[in-house]
This record gives C-alpha cells, sequence and structure tokens, in this order.
C-alpha cells in the first residue's frame, strides 16, 4: 500500500460500509499474517475489514514474511510460478466489483484495525520501521501473545 496511492473512487465505493451502524461492540478477533502473497494478504484484509463491519475491534499481526506487506514499497508477489499475473487479477477482480488489495489496506486503516509488525521478522527481513506504511507499531512476540490473549477469535493466514 504505497502512501501516494490514495484514490477517492475506491474510497467513495466503501463510504456506506464505514457508516455502518453497530449497536454494540460484540469483540474481538486477531489475525496473524504470516506471507506476504497477493492471495494472503488479500484475503486477511478481506477477513479484517468484514471483522471491524461487524464491530469487532481488529488487531492484525505481521510476522515472517507477512512483515513485507506493510512496507511502503510493498509489491504483492505472486504465490507459485504460472500463476496469474497480479495485475490480472486486480483488473478481473475491479471487473467484478470487488475490492482490490490497496483499496482493504485502506479501508481496514480507515476502520480502526490496529496493525502490528513483529520485531524479530522485521529484524530477519532486514527493515527498520522507516520503511513502514504509517501508524504501524513494531512489537516483541511476547508482547503480541500477552495481548492476544484477551481476543475472542483468532485467525492464521499463511
Amino acid at each position: 500500500m504505497p502512501e501516494d496511492a490514495t484514490h477517492e473512487g475506491p474510497r467513495k465505493e466503501y463510504e456506506k460500509t464505514m457508516k455502518r451502524e453497530v449497536t454494540k461492540k460484540v469483540g474481538s478477533m486477531t489475525l496473524v499474517v504470516t506471507e506476504d502473497t497477493y492471495d494472503k494478504a488479500l484475503t486477511a484484509f478481506n477477513i479484517g475489514v468484514a471483522g471491524a463491519e461487524l464491530g469487532l475491534t481488529v488487531t492484525m499481526f505481521f510476522t515472517s514474511r507477512g512483515v513485507n506487506i506493510l512496507r511502503q514499497s510493498y509489491k504483492p508477489r505472486r504465490a507459485r510460478w504460472g500463476e496469474a499475473p497480479i495485475g490480472w487479477k486486480e483488473s478481473s477482480i475491479k471487473r467484478r466489483g470487488g475490492p482490490i488489495l490497496a483499496e482493504l489496506m485502506y479501508q481496514a486503516k480507515d476502520m480502526g484495525v490496529r496493525f502490528y509488525a513483529c520485531y524479530t521478522s522485521m529484524i530477519s527481513q532486514g527493515l527498520d520501521e522507516q520503511m513502514f506504511i504509517s501508524g504501524i507499531k513494531v512489537m516483541r512476540m511476547v508482547e503480541f501473545l500477552e495481548q492476544s490473549l484477551d481476543s475472542d477469535v483468532h485467525y492464521t493466514i499463511g
């Protein structure tokens, strides 16, 4: 999700979702994202946005290769050789009226989904905090585990 890729069109498309009224908070959800492929990232953000729509407090923790998704210069990669190019996938999704990854990332951020990067994974990937999009908190695994103990629902995307 490059910082300069703000598009007003997609944002307007999901404004009605952003205004959905939820009468009460029903709990919390934690997503652990361990891979940086396009399909895994799209799945993680789809689930995160859906949870936020339901009124859940959503936390996304990016570890292993998943920390790459939080990079300012993130370029999604294909899961395997021979798979359709990312551009083709996104144009197909848009043609059918679905949201692409960058739109879901902006939507999740706008809806208050919390993003955390694993400190150990960040170091092992050779990244530093300045390489991430704004609003990312870096935490150690033990801090994440302590925080996630109170979560009602846990998903691992990897």
